[in-house]
């Protein structure tokens, strides 16, 4: 079986500073009833969603026509300043012809040569010529005809280099040798490779990934390539090579900076000719306005000033060899605020002149929109996007907005854009790497947050200290000019004891001085960026940055903490007085039969179905923790999406009545390829998996949710209901309206009605919702919470589903029945048999299964045993930590424990019956009332006294 790495990770999280964290309980409320009466109607309040892929195509078409304006550029086009070459056609290796983007195989310590041939009809002197790479993936050596032009490591930002006393005129052959290595956290082994080796390759997890069902569609493999164009560019011997338009804190100005490249030792005097304009709304701000550097001597500062202020000043800030930063204020009346739901956007254009002749143009889309995070108020970390309190809702991205720019389908992208809004994400996490441009230009088009990390994964290489900060300069180089970027992070799950090899990466304390160093470089580059150390912190905590901790409880069994822990409002513990976050957390949902069918080898799905075939699904390896295991391939992409569905609901809805929380991103949204990935809630088809719709409900800016620690009742007994209103938005909403329905079979049978207010940014305990019912059987209800606006408008909905339970009558009880309970790990002799016993593997069972056949469990329904309520916790806990193997003994209740093992089986022994039992039958709860009588029925109905 293949080494499943992201399982090894969850289950060897080992945090070494927990002295440093402060618990994190659940928020304090004061428990007041709303009692539900029998004489209550109300009429139907719920509108219609989007539920299945016809109708979420229908909302896509209207949400496409509501964005079409943002899309629109209305500036008018600029002069032509460069001439470019671009070169589409190499030859691989010296033998196969292949086209750019060109991306793939093969991984580890490989090299790869690209050669191609441009042709140049002259040579002017007063020209420069460059060679521009916009996407190589790893390290890329550049020559041209025959001479090496330049180095350049990493696989996501464009690079250039000078060429021009490198080229003639006719014909000019250029080759690029690409070299790949191993990643720092070591390659998940392929083929015959038994063991993961490390290497140099600054790669984390996720990427472009290529068609390669076995090991190019997973998560995402580190090829190599050239998967962005190639072009020889004729510049002026003095041009710009990057705008940055800077909107200052308090978004009342912005300030301008131009990057001025000069390719000779000459000292040049540039003067700038700025014109703004609306992009995807019509206006002209100024046109042609003249600007000529200087340095003010006053206030002993760099400024640009206007020629007007600056009349009779010769400069003395000019362009010497190499590069050279301009910063000029920007003074902007009446300007338009780019916010997520109404994201306008500036065009600035700048004319770079030199003695009066044109050398350069260049333009640049912008948003004026600030995003900071309070540091000084307690707790410490609340995001504010334009002064207004703001908390992240989203999700992690995998690579398929890779492959939308890789293959231009534009359209594509920006329906994938939109259907995260759809999905009422409000954020993005392009996971573990910067990505293209074009998704950060697209992203800043229809209002989508974004969150860029830096690729590292676990570890950070000691000799690569200087190089991850030079990458951390290209990554905010990149994505500083994009109002949809509010957050940038340096590592994802860092590993304590340094990934267990610290003869080669950093112990903590040396990654925090990383930090340090990435933050500077960050801040010069940006000051106002938003930074967090790290997404998903294994060794905890990270000074003056907000904590995040992943959380894979429902999926990698109690990863972080226990589902009840989680369920009951507790969190991870963090750094004291900080607001947090989760940036990933989810499970799988196996794709649809129809995509499996289309796209699977015919292997992975032969007959008997199962997952196990399908190249890194984790499906049957985890799925035992939390349901049955199916038969057929429908009953298995049923159960694991509709696993999924619910996890993506609990937690969710945990995280939005968590107020400590403000940051949260399910993994993941889109999967790039089949099979890919299949925590993702739509796969790469955009079919969306149930979990989409439960995700897109729960994200809901403003959002009822109800809960309870217990499921099931006793007929005639009081139930309480808790309910909470989680409002996103930065503002109170007075006099808004709770509607409590409760159904049986269908039929409404009690309700009650009560006003609150809620408060901003901010969760809000609104009451229990109190009921008593008695019946005289089983009987499943639903309790639905409605939530109404003051003018009586839909808002928000949500259910709870409930079971009560006849009467208990007195416990049966049996002489003949040995109950044999705490035995200790290890192995026993009873009734005559050896009986093995291990502590569960991977943390407590809140699961456990009862389709072994058994007489004594034939009345169970599959999810009896589960989330049972603990009276003396107060929560739900586990109900299982140890199993056991008994030959000769008959299952009675099972669970996975690295294999299927028994929790209750029995056996007839001289006489006697023998029941082993390792579960903790809470007779709280009515299904382990019920199971203690059904073991006692069983005995009768066999023939004992």
């Amino acid at each position: 079986m293949a080494i499943d790495r992201f399982a090894e990770i969850a289950a060897g999280e080992n945090i070494s500073r927990l002295e440093m964290l402060v618990e994190n309980p659940p928020m304090d409320i004061c428990h007041k009833e709303c009692c539900l009466e029998d004489d209550f109607s109300s009429a139907e309040l719920i509108p219609a969603k989007p539920y299945n892929k016809e109708e979420l195509l229908c909302a896509l078409k209207e949400i496409r026509k509501n964005y079409e304006p943002y899309l629109e550029n209305y500036a008018p086009e600029i002069e032509k300043s460069t001439e470019s070459i671009y070169i589409k056609e190499f030859v691989l290796n010296g033998e196969q012809k292949v086209s750019i983007p060109h991306y793939g195989a093969p991984l580890g310590n490989a090299k790869q040569t690209y050669e191609s041939e441009f042709y140049l009809e002259n040579i002017p002197d007063n020209k420069a010529f460059y060679v521009c790479i916009d996407g190589a993936d790893y390290i890329a050596s550049v020559y041209i005809n025959e001479e090496c032009v330049g180095v350049h490591e990493g696989f996501f930002s464009p690079f250039s280099f000078e060429i021009t006393d490198n080229v003639c005129v006719g014909t000019n052959k250029i080759k690029i040798i690409l070299k790949n290595d191993y990643i720092y956290m070591g390659n998940d082994p392929i083929g015959e490779e038994t063991i993961r080796i490390c290497g140099d390759k600054l790669y984390a997890a996720t990427g472009l990934g290529y068609d390669d069902s076995s090991v190019g569609w997973h998560h995402c493999p580190p090829g190599m390539g050239i998967y962005k164009s190639v072009r020889i560019e004729m510049r002026n011997r003095m041009s710009i090579t990057d705008i940055y338009v800077r909107p200052l804190t308090d978004v009342k100005k912005a300030e301008l900076w131009v990057e001025v490249e000069n390719a000779d030792y000459e000292f040049k005097n540039p003067e700038f000719r700025i014109s703004l304009y609306g992009q995807n709304f019509k206006q002209t701000i100024f046109e042609d306005k003249q600007y000529i550097p200087y340095f003010d001597y006053k206030s002993n500062t760099d400024s640009i000033k206007s020629v007007i202020e600056a009349q009779g000043t010769e400069s003395n800030m000019p362009a010497m060899h190499g590069c050279n930063i301009y910063k000029i204020m920007l003074d902007i009346e009446d300007f338009r605020i780019w916010e997520p739901c109404s994201p306008w956007l500036y065009q600035i254009q700048v004319k770079l002149n030199h003695k009066g002749v044109l050398c350069d143009v260049k333009k640049q889309q912008f948003g004026m929109r600030s995003f900071v995070q309070d540091k000084e108020s307690i707790p410490k970390g609340m995001f504010y996007l334009n002064g207004k309190r703001i908390r992240l809702r989203g999700a992690n991205t995998m690579g398929y907005e890779q492959q939308d720019v890789l293959r231009e389908d534009f359209d594509r992208l920006i329906d994938d854009i939109l259907l995260s809004k759809l999905c009422n994400m409000n954020f993005l996490r392009l996971t573990q790497r910067p990505v293209q441009d074009e998704v950060y230009e697209y992203c800043d088009k229809l209002g989508m947050m974004t969150q860029t990390d830096l690729p590292l994964f676990a570890c950070m290489r000691r000799t690569k200290f200087a190089e991850g900060v030079r990458q951390t300069e290209e990554m905010i180089k990149m994505v500083r000019k994009h109002p949809c970027n509010i957050v940038v992070s340096y590592i994802n799950e860092p590993s304590s004891n340094a990934f267990e090899l610290p003869h080669r990466n950093m112990m903590r304390d040396e990654l925090e001085s990383f930090f340090e160093a990435c933050n500077n470089i960050v801040r010069l580059n940006c000051p106002e960026c938003v930074i967090k150390h790290v997404d998903g912190d294994y060794d905890p905590p990270t000074e003056d940055s907000m904590p995040d901790n992943h959380c894979y409880n429902l999926w990698y069994n109690g990863h972080a903490l226990d589902f009840g822990k989680l369920y009951r409002g507790y969190w991870k513990e963090t750094l004291k007085d900080w607001y947090c976050g989760c940036g990933e957390y989810g499970a799988e949902g196996l794709d649809y039969a129809d995509v499996m069918k289309k796209y699977y080898p015919s292997e992975w799905i032969r007959e008997p179905f199962n997952p196990k075939n399908i190249v890194r699904a984790q499906s049957e390896a985890f799925h035992g923790y939390f349901f049955d295991t199916p038969g057929s391939m429908e009953e298995w992409i049923e159960a694991t999406q509709a696993h999924q569905a619910f996890s993506a609901k609990m937690i969710t809805e945990c995280f939005r009545r968590n107020p400590k929380i403000i940051s949260t991103a399910i993994h993941l949204f889109i999967d790039a390829w089949p099979a890919g990935w299949m925590k993702s809630i739509m796969d790469c088809e955009r079919n969306p998996k149930p979990a989409f719709f439960a995700c897109r409900d729960a994200f809901s800016p403003v959002l009822i949710t109800l809960r309870s620690d217990r499921f099931t009742y006793w007929s005639g007994e009081d139930i309480k209901i808790e309910t909470y209103v989680s409002n996103d938005l930065d503002e109170v909403l007075n006099g808004f309206t709770v509607i409590y329905e409760l159904y049986e079979n269908g039929m409404k049978i009690q309700g009650a009605r009560l006003v609150s207010d809620l408060k901003a940014c901010d969760v809000t305990y609104v009451a229990d919702a109190s009921f008593n019912i008695c019946s005289d059987k089983r009987q499943k209800y639903v309790l639905k919470a409605i939530l109404l606006d003051e003018s009586e408008n839909f808002v928000s909905s949500n259910d709870f589903e409930l079971e009560v339970f006849e009467k208990a009558k007195k416990q049966k009880e049996c002489e003949d029945i040995v109950w044999i309970t705490d035995l200790e790990c290890g192995e026993h002799i009873i009734a005559g048999e050896k009986v093995v016993v291990s502590d569960c593997v991977m943390g407590g069972r809140h699961f456990v299964s009862c389709a072994t056949g058994h007489d004594a469990v034939a009345d169970f329904e599959k999810n009896d045993f589960r989330y049972w309520y603990d009276k003396s916790e107060d929560a739900i806990t586990p109900i299982v930590y140890k199993t056991f193997i008994a030959d000769g003994f008959k299952p009675v209740l099972t669970c996975i424990n690295q294999q299927m093992q028994c929790v209750v089986a029995e056996k007839l022994f001289d006489g006697k019956r023998y029941v082993i039992s390792t579960i903790d039958l809470r007779i709280e709860n009515p299904v382990a009332f019920a199971f203690k009588n059904a073991l006692y029925n069983y005995h009768i109905d066999q023939g004992g006294k």
